[in-house]
């Protein structure tokens, strides 16, 4: 930490003070030892000495001190966050009436904060242009593929579900969040968390921060604290701890794989307070909210609650047109400039495969690669065959359970009726219906469709289709309705 022998920089040679007899300078030590004790009880201990602690006079005059920072990324994060704590004291304390005003300068040359081994560098020895930032992909310092090209925030499809959590991540991306950390950014897999991680280091990477970063998954976690363990030196565990807390923000992607294992918890724990409390930005991102990791203990969960927690939801209709669009963009600019969908063979996809970014991407690299290489048109029909039989076309299939609700809407019935033992028209009627459609639109067999509709016979079945099959050509009211559910389900 910095004090008052610090050497002094062009500091300004004034007159003495007509009250306490001491040239600007000598009274601005003096006041600023008294100000950094204050600092370190009001910030903590751990803050002060990595952020305010590192300041040190380099100007004073009767109407101002000049404190200079020794990196820019130092100087930005006081100015943003303890600039209006540190004036406040400091008015306190000043002898010189009025209080000199306080202002934290930038250095005018930069050498590099922290020390070159968690650079990513060919040698230790190497050196770093200045206003490089400092990206470590791995515990290991190996390289990894460079993903970030195709992770950024340009190319993140912003929607309801995930606008919030893009906001808080390009925040991040900015060094602007002191008053929320840790952050968790949760979702289910799929929806776009690790993409934001990699917008964030390639944000970061395209500035001129500097600063540490580090990106690991929760499995690297644990499999390198448990190897530092097993090597039975106390100095192998140092050196992890010192690896992953000795950085500005760090990344731990799938950090509930980390909550499921009670020892490596711990020392994640230990690690999340350590950072916070030396004002070192965390973000987390984790397949559920920290109050329902069920492995987790009742103190991690309440430090990863006491930040900032958002949720990437699922994707609607609009948010998944958009990304089909993005997509078909993507591929044309990629190679692939004579690639046609029709709008509606998108829009199919949009409206029936209700799941994650992922998901939806795997669709559609399913159906352009089948018409690239069979060289065939892609259309409704072509989409349906080609995702026959997949996890993406789930949804599009038609159930027995899908049947019944649609009835059950259609007649304005409770979706128990289906099942139930009730033999008023009003109720049995709609239930032929769908026992009906069941024959007509799926797979199943009598006795099997029998069975879910309250565990009635294939007899019953066989009734219910002869009877709506002669109802359907005596009654056009009926016919219609089921017509209408033949196309909506089908569609």
């Amino acid at each position: 930490m910095t004090n008052g022998s610090a050497p002094v920089e062009n500091v300004t040679s004034v007159k003495p003070d007509l009250f306490t007899g001491e040239t600007p300078v000598e009274s601005a030590h003096k006041t600023w030892a008294k100000v950094q004790k204050d600092l370190s009880y009001a910030l903590g201990p751990n803050v002060h000495r990595s952020w305010t602690g590192r300041l040190h006079i380099s100007a004073a005059n009767e109407y101002s001190v000049t404190l200079t920072a020794p990196t820019k990324f130092i100087a930005s994060k006081i100015e943003g966050s303890y600039q209006e704590e540190l004036k406040r004291i400091w008015k306190k304390h000043d002898q010189v009436a009025p209080p000199r005003d306080v202002v934290v300068m930038k250095p005018a040359q930069e050498a590099p904060s922290r020390p070159t081994p968690y650079l990513r560098t060919p040698s230790k020895s190497a050196t770093i242009p200045q206003g490089q930032p400092r990206i470590q992909p791995s515990l290991s310092g190996d390289k990894v593929p460079n993903r970030q090209n195709r992770f950024t925030f340009d190319n993140f499809v912003i929607g309801p579900s995930n606008e919030f959590a893009v906001a808080v991540a390009r925040q991040v991306a900015n060094f602007d969040m002191s008053q929320y950390n840790p952050v968790v950014i949760y979702g289910d897999n799929g929806m776009g968390k690790t993409h934001l991680l990699y917008a964030i280091m390639s944000a970061i990477e395209a500035s001129t921060r500097d600063c540490t970063v580090l990106k690991i998954s929760g499995e690297e976690f644990v499999s390198t604290f448990v190897s530092s363990l097993r090597g039975n030196s106390r100095d192998a565990v140092e050196a992890f701890k010192h690896k992953i807390r000795n950085v500005d923000l760090l990344m731990i992607d799938d950090a509930h794989f980390v909550a499921n294992k009670p020892t490596s918890q711990e020392e994640m724990l230990h690690t999340l307070i350590s950072m916070v409390a030396e004002g070192r930005q965390v973000l987390l991102t984790t397949d559920s909210h920290p109050d329902d990791l069920e492995k987790a203990t009742p103190r991690l969960k309440s430090h990863l609650n006491s930040g900032l927690v958002c949720k990437i939801g699922s994707a609607d209709y609009e948010l998944r047109v958009r990304i089909l669009d993005r997509l078909i963009s993507q591929r044309r600019e990629n190679g692939h400039p004579n690639l046609a969908i029709p709008a509606q063979a998108r829009d199919l996809l949009a409206a029936r495969i209700n799941a994650t970014p992922r998901d939806l991407e795997g669709a559609f690299n399913q159906v352009v690669a089948q018409s690239e290489f069979l060289g065939t048109p892609i259309t409704l029909e072509s989409i349906q065959e080609t995702l026959s039989g997949s996890k993406y076309m789930a949804s599009m299939r038609v159930t027995v359970d899908k049947i019944q609700r649609s009835v059950a809407e259609e007649f304005s019935v409770t979706l128990d009726d289906m099942s139930s033992k009730r033999r008023a028209r009003i109720v049995a009627r709609p239930r032929q219906v769908a026992m009906y459609l069941c024959k007509q639109l799926t797979k199943r067999s009598l006795p099997d469709i029998g069975r879910r509709f309250g565990g009635r016979d294939h007899t019953t079945v066989m009734h219910a289709v002869k009877r709506i099959t002669q109802l359907r050509a005596e009654d056009p009211i009926l016919d219609g309705q089921v017509r209408r559910l033949e196309e909506a389900l089908k569609s």
